[in-house]
């Protein structure tokens, strides 16, 4: 468990499963439809159908892709891309996951955990930088701090126990921004805090990947890391046709997008009953429990991986009477849907409900 359920999961936890059978609660963007040929400027129709239908993706027929399906940052990642950058990609993920995977004992975001203090790769100050740069600008429903209790929801969803309310606010009451400074390539944690990137990271990690696709001169690259990818086009006017998930066996329908990032945050994934009660991985920084907010799922689209991935997550989090704030904004575009089936979403967005 983690804020989001990015790239948490206990040392504990079985294998992952076989690339080619995606965790269909991960998998919440279920198709991608080029609508013009970025090449020959004619018609051209790539599709992407996901896990659902039992493959990472299946394409018509074009003989410049490049696709390949591996397994990092806790779920399947898939990548389709017109440039034979597909190793790269993986490269890449793979050595942000080691750096990133809270829940990995060699990592070096684990090394800083236990040391508290500790001189960090680039990487990873950028990404504690930035994660509490977004924090600051809106809001600590999403802190990177709250890595001690993250942890011990973690644990205790898998024995299926609820932790002690005492624990759990006294973990909370040691969270905040003011426990983690960043001096150079110098991180010091204080207060006992520990860092969990799982809101974020895989946004991050694609942001990284749109870097490589800018520099090979890549025309278009998909890269699906479940809840969040990437929809690369060099060309700024091609449209991406998204069909958004609002569940584990429901469509909330189709949004029409330029070249951007894609993030999905729901309550319906990575859910355990305990007791009679479904707990899911979105924590309530208020609480210290699973959000109750009255959202199924919230996806975020913009031009940056860990803005989206991290704004799914705090919208997610702070429910529905404060996503009206959120839906005007020149920088991101929502669409989300309540508990009722109920669909929000921004008015700049081209979205046709199923």
């Amino acid at each position: 468990i983690d804020q989001r359920g990015g790239a948490g999961r206990s040392p504990a936890s079985p294998p992952p499963p076989d690339p080619a059978e995606p965790d269909p609660e991960e998998q919440h963007i279920i198709a991608v439809k080029g609508v013009s040929d970025i090449r020959k400027k004619s018609v051209f129709t790539t599709i992407i159908l996901m896990a659902a239908l039992g493959l990472p993706f299946l394409f018509y027929h074009n003989r410049h892709d490049y696709t390949s399906t591996f397994f990092s940052m806790d779920t399947v990642v898939s990548v389709k891309s017109d440039k034979n950058i597909t190793e790269q990609i993986k490269t890449e993920i793979t050595a942000l996951d080691e750096i990133l995977d809270c829940c990995s004992e060699t990592s070096e975001i684990s090394e800083l955990n236990r040391k508290k203090e500790k001189i960090c790769s680039s990487e990873l100050t950028d990404f504690i930088s930035q994660s509490e740069e977004l924090s600051r600008t809106y809001g600590y429903g999403v802190d990177i701090s709250a890595g001690e209790l993250t942890g011990l929801w973690r644990v205790s969803i898998e024995k299926k126990v609820l932790p002690e309310g005492d624990k759990i606010a006294e973990l909370l009451n040691q969270n905040g921004k003011q426990n983690i400074s960043v001096s150079g390539d110098k991180v010091t944690l204080e207060n006992g805090v520990s860092i969990d990137p799982g809101a974020a990271a895989k946004g991050y990690a694609l942001d990284m990947i749109k870097d490589i696709c800018v520099s090979s001169g890549s025309e278009y690259t998909v890269v699906s890391t479940g809840s969040s990818t990437l929809l690369y086009s060099s060309d700024l006017q091609h449209i991406f046709s998204c069909g958004i998930k609002a569940g584990k066996d429901k469509i909330a329908g189709t949004a029409k997008v330029k070249s951007c990032f894609v993030s999905t945050s729901g309550d319906y994934e990575r859910c355990t009953e305990i007791d009679g009660k479904n707990y899911h991985h979105i924590l309530d920084m208020k609480t210290g429990y699973p959000s109750e907010t009255g959202f199924s799922s919230v996806t975020v689209f913009c031009n940056s991986g860990l803005k989206s991935d991290f704004l799914s997550t705090l919208i997610f989090a702070e429910g529905t009477e404060e996503i009206g704030k959120y839906l005007d904004s020149d920088e991101f575009q929502i669409v989300a849907v309540d508990k009722k089936g109920n669909i929000i979403k921004s008015d700049s967005l081209d979205f046709t409900e199923a």
